[in-house]
């Protein structure tokens, strides 16, 4: 076992898990309230969607979308979840009942993305004015991400670290 080769990897993973987590986490995880604008219209395109999704090594699960678009922007808003094994998500089918209800919604975006297709939905409120998907709610989404990314980073690199500059104490032999 050449612990060398291994280390260097573990230095590969660590750099990646780091990078990963800035790069596709920490974006969103890190947006405050006061860099979103408002995006106000009639909700339209309105559909709660199940795909089945299968990874590299074959092992397959479901993705539910909930997708609209209003009439007053030419994007598409889409939230997204695995929700592994489950065939139904009862909190995109609630939102997307009280978005049918509504008729009329408000979506929080960053004010950069809003001339993309796909902005990343922040907050969601219903024609009254009643907050029904969270700001909060859509962080912990890249929260967990990002502690695990970051924490698999920190950690293989530690792994290079130890075996590069770990000094092995010497044996006294009689």
């Amino acid at each position: 076992m050449d612990k060398t080769y291994y280390a260097e990897k573990a230095l590969y993973i660590g750099a990646t898990g780091i990078i990963c987590a800035f790069c596709f986490f920490a974006p969103t995880l890190f947006t405050f309230k006061s860099s979103l604008i408002k995006q106000s219209g009639t909700v339209e395109n309105l559909k709660t969607d199940y795909i089945q999704v299968e990874s590299s090594r074959g092992s397959k699960s479901i993705k539910s979308e909930l997708k609209f678009t209003l009439n007053s922007t030419q994007s598409i808003y889409v939230l997204m979840k695995n929700i592994e094994q489950s065939r139904f998500n009862e909190r995109f089918e609630d939102l997307e009942k009280q978005l049918r209800n509504s008729e009329r919604a408000t979506v929080w975006i960053k004010e950069s993305q809003k001339e993309e297709y796909k902005p990343t939905v922040f907050q969601i409120a219903d024609s009254s004015g009643k907050i029904i998907y969270d700001f909060e709610e859509a962080k912990n989404h890249s929260r967990f991400g990002f502690l695990v990314s970051f924490a698999l980073g920190i950690f293989t690199i530690g792994i290079w670290l130890r075996h590069k500059y770990w000094k092995k104490p010497a044996h006294n032999n009689p």
